[in-house]
């Protein structure tokens, strides 16, 4: 029980790991004192952990395709390179998709970069404004790369991001892309674990 209270004291503390071209505010996929990982720790993978109140998965999931030709070529990335890595592809969320996107272009509307919006709501209260059907969820953000693979990149070439694109317990996925009238694009990718 303890290493539960740990692991959920690690997850509520969704804050910026760093301020680089690329951004995350992450669930710190660390496995926990015993080697579980953070979705088991939580319980993610037993339904009557009672975590969760879901009416119908898909409702809250909203599991379809991305809206735009950019967002699907970020997915698929995404998933070409967990299949790399040995790891299961993630499916599309709308929902999470619906709170990456607002959130990018909110980055461009109020001049801010960060995580948590000057409203105080963070990825988790984003992910369920939208409708998703809980708050277990990671984050990566980025600013001005000028491709889908430029932006692949940073993430790689950055542990925390990495950690994001390469957590096995994530079960879906949106993605944000926004382009200001300078030019400058913002991206997004919003995950999400499985919920029981």
């Amino acid at each position: 029980m303890q290493t539960w209270v740990v692991t959920l004291r690690r997850l509520t503390v969704i804050s910026l790991l760093s301020v680089l071209p690329a951004c995350t505010g992450s669930l710190t996929p660390e496995p926990t004192d015993d080697g579980a990982s953070i979705a088991t720790a939580l319980g993610l993978d037993q339904p009557e952990a009672g975590l969760f109140s879901v009416a119908s998965t898909s409702d809250c999931v909203a599991e379809g395709e991305p809206a735009t030709e950019i967002r699907r070529a970020m997915l698929e990335s995404l998933n070409l390179y967990r299949q790399q890595n040995g790891l299961r592809p993630l499916s599309y969320s709308n929902r999470l998709e619906a709170a990456i996107s607002d959130h990018v272009r909110d980055l461009w509307e109020r001049d801010f970069f960060d995580h948590t919006n000057p409203d105080g709501l963070g990825p988790s209260e984003r992910a369920l404004n939208a409708g998703f059907c809980h708050q277990y969820v990671g984050e990566n953000i980025a600013a001005g790369q000028p491709t889908e693979q430029a932006v692949m990149v940073a993430w790689q070439n950055s542990p925390p991001h990495n950690d994001n694109l390469l957590e096995p317990d994530f079960a879906y996925v949106g993605m944000g892309y926004f382009v200001d009238p300078s030019g400058r694009k913002y991206w997004g990718q919003l995950f999400a674990f499985e919920y029981p």
